[in-house]
């Protein structure tokens, strides 16, 4: 789920903002002071907003951020010093491959609720010119910029919305060096685990997707209705996972070809949102998703075909030269055989 509305979106707003040094070498750590975000706000708030549908996480027992920001949310006094231990721990468990960069510790307010916000931003070199006037006319003075923000989407590292609650609280996270996991080391910072493991999450998709199919069978036909569970199974078993942002492969493999308007794009996006899972990305656990051992074939007339996976090539199916379908069945012979009694079966 998206962690803020639309409506807190709108009116989120920074109260305070720091921000120290940090990176893979333990001398470049420097501890700042607090600044003032106010002249440059809307840069680091559309920053913030781009985390709106990350993964969610909920703290664990024993976290230390979350005891940190505790602290600030009792004594506004000790944000300083929080926030430079926060770093200082952030430094330690920095891995040899990270970037020098700053981790950024946000207070923010919207509608009146307080949260929070952490920014790992990357340094990235930018050239800058400026036009100098010389005797033979205008020319660009070009320079190298060092420990810069810049807007590029590369640059924000990792990033946290955090709501503290009466028992713990919860996170939005993005990461880009591990989207779909969010990094070991980063983890282990935030103390926190994530809301949704994989296994649920893929079994609630492929839920999602037969529970959608079925609700609009007649507008899918028996094209899409006639291989469902296989298709569900064989884009889970084929796929490395699902990623909501870009969930067109998905939709084209279950349901195929969709115009836009499509009741079936709302109410798979519905489903998703009810299920709380809408901004969830993730990497398929393929051994929760069985392949049917069974298949059934109903004809026109009714008349039911029930048969293992395994025996599929005992059922061939060829149409006849007046248009209809012969099924046979090659078999060592009849098991069992009697007149049936359903009284539970309807008309058809």
């Amino acid at each position: 789920m998206a962690f803020f509305s639309k409506d807190q979106l709108d009116d989120l707003s920074i109260v305070r903002m720091i921000f120290h040094v940090v990176g893979p070498d333990v001398t470049k750590l420097v501890l700042l002071e607090e600044t003032d975000p106010a002249p440059f706000a809307e840069f680091f708030l559309d920053r913030l907003r781009s985390t709106n549908g990350g993964l969610m996480f909920n703290f664990t027992n024993g976290s230390a951020l979350e005891a940190s920001l505790r602290r600030v949310q009792l004594n506004n006094k000790v944000f300083v010093s929080e926030t430079k231990n926060l770093a200082t721990q952030f430094q330690n468990q920095h891995t040899g491959s990270a970037s020098d960069g700053v981790l950024m510790v946000f207070v923010l307010k919207s509608l009146g609720q307080t949260y929070y916000a952490l920014i790992k931003y990357d340094h990235e070199s930018v050239l800058s010119y400026a036009i100098q006037q010389t005797a033979l006319g205008n020319k660009a003075a070009i320079a190298e910029l060092q420990d810069t923000f810049v807007k590029s989407p590369d640059a924000l590292q990792k990033s946290a919305l955090i709501k503290l609650d009466s028992v713990g609280g919860e996170l939005c996270v993005r990461d880009r060096a591990a989207p779909t996991t969010v990094s070991k080391y980063f983890l282990g910072f935030l103390g926190a685990s994530r809301r949704f493991q994989p296994e649920i999450l893929t079994v609630a998709l492929c839920k999602i997707a037969k529970d959608v199919a079925k609700q609009h069978s007649d507008l899918l036909g028996p094209s899409v209705m006639n291989d469902l569970n296989k298709r569900v199974y064989d884009y889970v078993q084929n796929t490395v996972g699902f990623d909501p942002a870009n969930k067109e492969p998905f939709l084209a493999a279950i349901f195929g070809a969709l115009p836009d308007k499509s009741p079936v794009r709302d109410s798979f996006d519905r489903e998703l949102k009810s299920a709380r899972i809408e901004s969830e990305v993730f990497e398929f656990q393929k051994t929760v998703i069985q392949r049917p051992a069974k298949r059934k074939l109903v004809t026109m007339e009714g008349i039911e075909i029930i048969w293992d996976t395994a025996y599929a090539e005992n059922v061939q199916r060829n149409l006849t030269n007046d248009g209809r379908m012969q099924i046979t069945i090659t078999t060592g012979g009849v098991k069992s055989e009697d007149d049936f009694s359903d009284k539970n079966s309807r008309a058809r």
